[in-house]
């Protein structure tokens, strides 16, 4: 499902994530819970500059679950559960060994 973010901020206070996203006609608030922020990639780290890296990922699952569920609400909150299971998915589909593999640093 095709998506335009609008914007994305971190709430300070409690960690989590607010992205306000564009699907088609309708505007949504995806909620991004800091437990998913630590659970998206490691280290674990609940930063703005991490929602940021990770923010197409957060639209995919939040249009997955727009699709899946047919939610009728202005808000998607995903949360880590919603992570490991969109990236076990991702691993499992066969796209995880056409990715280019992520540079490595030779230390010396």
């Amino acid at each position: 499902m095709p998506y335009d973010v609008i914007t994305a901020s971190l709430n300070a206070r409690d960690k989590s994530g607010r992205i306000e996203v564009r699907f088609g006609a309708d505007k949504k608030t995806v909620v991004v819970s800091r437990r998913a922020l630590l659970s998206i990639a490691s280290p674990p780290r609940a930063t703005e500059v991490r929602l940021l890296q990770h923010i197409d990922t957060f639209c995919e699952i939040a249009a997955s679950c727009l699709a899946s569920e047919g939610m009728d609400g202005d808000t998607i909150l995903i949360t880590a559960n919603d992570v490991r299971r969109w990236c076990h998915a991702w691993e499992t589909s066969g796209l995880a060994a056409e990715a280019p593999a992520a540079p490595r640093l030779l230390l010396v």
